[in-house]
C-alpha cells in the first residue's frame, strides 16, 4: 500500500494528525526504551571510576607481582575465596582486609589522580592467634607498602609501585552503606 505525505495528516482512526507529532513520539518512545533516567547505573567494563571512588567498593585479589615472582589467580584461588587477600578502604583512609591468612591494616592518602602516599604501612593487626603466613601473605604484604598508585579499568583496580610491583584486584561489590 503506498502513503504520501498527505496521507499522514488525515485522521486514521486515532493515529497522529501530523508528521511533527509522529516524530515527536518516536523520539520519547526511543527516549523512555533507552534507559533515560537520573538513577545512577551500576559500573560497567565501559564506564571509567576515578581511582579516588575505589573505596566504595570491596577488592578481592586478581593477581600480584613482587620482586620478579608472579601470582594469578588460579582454580585453587577460586575454590579458597575466604582465604584470598582482599582490600576495603574508607574515606578516612584507612586500608583493611585479609592479607590470606591473617587481618593488616593500614591508612593511606589517595589523590583523585591515583597518587597513593602510605601514612602507616599495613601490616597484620592480630596480635593474639595469628596464623602462619603462606607465600602468597608474605608477597601481599610485601608489595602493598611499596603502591604508589591507583588505576580502575572496568571492574580491575590495579595498584602498581617501585621495583616492578604490581596487585590486581576484582570488584566483588559495593560496600554496605551506613545503617540508620
Amino acid at each position: 500500500m503506498y502513503f504520501s505525505h498527505r496521507s499522514l495528516s488525515t485522521p486514521i482512526h486515532g493515529a497522529p494528525r501530523t508528521l511533527g507529532a509522529l516524530l515527536a513520539g518516536l523520539i520519547l518512545s526511543s527516549a523512555l526504551s533507552s534507559g533515560c533516567s537520573s538513577t545512577p547505573q551500576p559500573l560497567s567494563a565501559s564506564q571509567p571510576m576515578p581511582p579516588g571512588d575505589i573505596c566504595n567498593y570491596q577488592w578481592i585479589l586478581h593477581g600480584i607481582s613482587v620482586d620478579g615472582r608472579e601470582q594469578k589467580s588460579r582454580l585453587f584461588w577460586q575454590k579458597m575465596v575466604r582465604d584470598r587477600p582482599y582490600l576495603t578502604c574508607d574515606k578516612l583512609g584507612f586500608v583493611r582486609g585479609s592479607a590470606g591468612s591473617n587481618p593488616y591494616l593500614g591508612k593511606f592518602d589517595l589523590a583523585d589522580n591515583g597518587a597513593i602516599e602510605w601514612v602507616k604501612a599495613p601490616k597484620i593487626s592480630r596480635m593474639v592467634g595469628r596464623k602462619d603466613s603462606s607465600e602468597l601473605e608474605k608477597d601481599f604484604l610485601k608489595a602493598l607498602p611499596r603502591i604508589n598508585r591507583a588505576s580502575v579499568e572496568g571492574d580491575i583496580l590495579t595498584l602498581q609501585g617501585g621495583e616492578g610491583t604490581r596487585i590486581e584486584f576484582k570488584q566483588t561489590g559495593e560496600l554496605p552503606g551506613p545503617s540508620h
